[in-house]
């Protein structure tokens, strides 16, 4: 060989030696792009935060207590620790005692009287078998159960704190009955690798209104009327129930909510917010219970600023992959389903979990906006927190607190995840919806709502930092299907972390010891933004850059 030929391939040896040293740097850094900023999010979405958050991620679901969803997760104050209950009659000592019993998921409950789904007025709208027993029943035979959470039933309920008259308030015994791992896998999940608080109350013990007015304000008045309300605005003018005539669409005329909103806050700060109102097209006045900003007089005043701030479900995704998520984010169900939304689901009442809604297929529709996040280069800075607007008539063991007037409420589930929640971790802190306010006017540095009444000003409502630790390795992703149908065995999903943060309370060892027939899957690959197809997408990048390398050199 001439000393020229061997040049050339010493050449040729080295550029091979280069370009495989590509392929595989690519393949190994690509994973991680998200975390090192190659796909960088624009600063002008960005606000200066007094934490690792630079998003908060609220997803409102719909009537469910804590007990009903979680009563069962190990290690929380949850069923294990309610006492015998309820009678069928408390002023009756020889009363029927109805114990908490297993749901099925596939049988539909409708809730009746003061609340259904906005957009429909008659229970007859749903193609669904009905039936109305108020006595207990077998579940197989049953597929219409009647639960009401009007402002007055909860106070039934309640009972003065004695937690003992939910079955004399429903006249049904459905109100005793729960979900667990086998009905709602992801939320389990979710709780076992992330954060569950199990000492979150609803705001009001009542229905949708006025919780979803304290989770935008932190409070329910006073609101002014120009006629007669009936009974769902008080005396004082706070509303404690929903208007009996029920709206859709368009807010009702002569009735004026002056006091101000996180919303508007928001946005005289100039830090960004998105309200995705579950619409599956454009519609920013739109208004209904849980639609609740467009009921306030400055954004009737200010409509351009829902025109900026109030998109479609729909956005959520594209929002993300456009790099335009706002700091704040709020997501209501409506009519929006993901892709790929589970056949069995169609039909039923939708996404939002509020009877006859099955749980699982609005399970499905929070696992396919929580990995719309996990999957982007959000992820990193992101705080998700799941929550339900009330109890839905569904037995809680823990008397809430009596704050003021008008509550607590019961408690409902909550989830925090993040790669800052604290990891597999049980929050007993005391939270309710103004605690969202307090969490954003923390992280961004903003005042306290300017409203009298305001929750977020009492010193016993936590502010949800004890479900974060910003000094720990951050937390990896749990992407779940988004197409679960149930109920099935349940099999717990896990990560592996490299370094696990040192806590108090942890749920996955305690539900891994105690759910029978579980096992643990974990990821090999479990590293914060890992994800193996990159390293085929990385290898396929790279494999094509050597291609056209040695074309060029021929």
């Amino acid at each position: 060989m001439s000393a020229s030929q061997r040049g050339r391939s010493h050449a040729m040896f080295h550029c091979s030696a280069a370009s495989f040293a590509a392929v595989l740097l690519i393949a190994i850094i690509l994973p991680y792009t998200s975390m090192l900023g190659v796909f960088s999010i624009p600063s002008s979405t960005l606000s200066p935060t007094k934490t690792k958050l630079q998003h908060v991620i609220f997803i409102i679901q719909e009537n469910h207590s804590f007990d009903n969803y979680f009563g069962m997760f190990p290690g929380v104050n949850g069923l294990n620790n309610a006492p015998i209950c309820c009678p069928s009659n408390i002023n009756s000592r020889f009363s029927k005692i109805t114990q908490p019993f297993h749901l099925n998921v596939t049988q539909p409950v409708y809730i009746v009287g003061d609340e259904l789904p906005p957009g429909v007025s008659d229970p007859d709208n749903f193609d669904l078998p009905q039936s109305n027993s108020t006595t207990p029943f077998h579940l197989s035979s049953e597929s219409l159960y009647d639960l009401n959470h009007s402002w007055r039933t909860a106070h039934l309920a309640y009972d003065n704190g004695r937690m003992d008259g939910f079955v004399t308030a429903e006249g049904s015994s459905v109100t005793m009955g729960y979900y667990d791992a086998t009905d709602l896998p992801y939320y389990y999940d979710y709780a076992a690798n992330y954060v569950i608080d199990d000492n979150f109350f609803s705001s009001e013990m009542g229905p949708s209104l006025p919780n979803h007015l304290y989770i935008v304000s932190g409070t329910n008045g006073p609101a002014t009327s120009t006629y007669p309300t009936g009974l769902w605005i008080d005396s004082k003018g706070h509303v404690i129930d929903n208007p009996r005539s029920g709206f859709s669409g368009q807010w009702e005329s002569g009735i004026s909510f002056t006091w101000a909103t996180m919303a508007q806050e928001l946005t005289l700060a100039n830090v960004s917010w998105t309200w995705y109102n579950g619409r599956d097209h454009y519609d920013p006045t739109f208004a209904d219970i849980w639609n609740v900003l467009p009921v306030f007089s400055y954004f009737q005043n200010n409509v351009n600023v829902l025109n900026q701030h109030v998109e479609p479900t729909t956005s959520f995704a594209t929002d993300i992959e456009d790099g335009k998520l706002p700091a704040v984010s709020w997501i209501i169900p409506n009519q929006f389903t993901p892709p790929g939304y589970p056949a069995a689901c169609k039909g039923k009442g939708g996404v939002s979990e509020h009877p006859p809604a099955r749980s699982d297929c609005g399970m499905d529709y929070v696992a396919y906006l929580v990995n719309q996040v996990m999957q982007s280069p959000y992820w990193s800075s992101t705080a998700i927190v799941i929550t339900w607007d009330d109890y839905g008539g569904f037995y809680d063991h823990v008397a809430p607190p009596q704050v003021d007037a008008y509550g607590e409420g019961f408690r409902v589930p909550t989830l925090v995840i993040s790669p800052w929640a604290k990891h597999s971790y049980i929050d007993s802190t005391q939270y309710e919806f103004a605690s969202f306010l307090k969490l954003v006017e923390h992280n961004w540095n903003l005042p306290r709502l300017p409203n009298n009444n305001d929750r977020d000003a009492l010193n016993e409502i936590g502010d949800m930092s004890n479900s974060f630790n910003f000094d720990q390795t951050p937390l990896p992703t749990l992407l779940e299907p988004a197409n679960f149908v149930g109920p099935q065995p349940y099999i717990l999903r896990t990560f592996t972390l490299t370094s696990t943060p040192t806590q108090s309370s942890t749920s996955t060892e305690i539900i891994t010891s105690n759910i029978a027939a579980t096992t643990s899957m974990s990821n090999p690959f479990a590293i914060p933004g890992f994800q193996v197809e990159s390293i085929i997408t990385g290898m396929v990048l790279g494999l094509t850059a050597l291609i056209l390398l040695r074309r060029r050199r021929r």
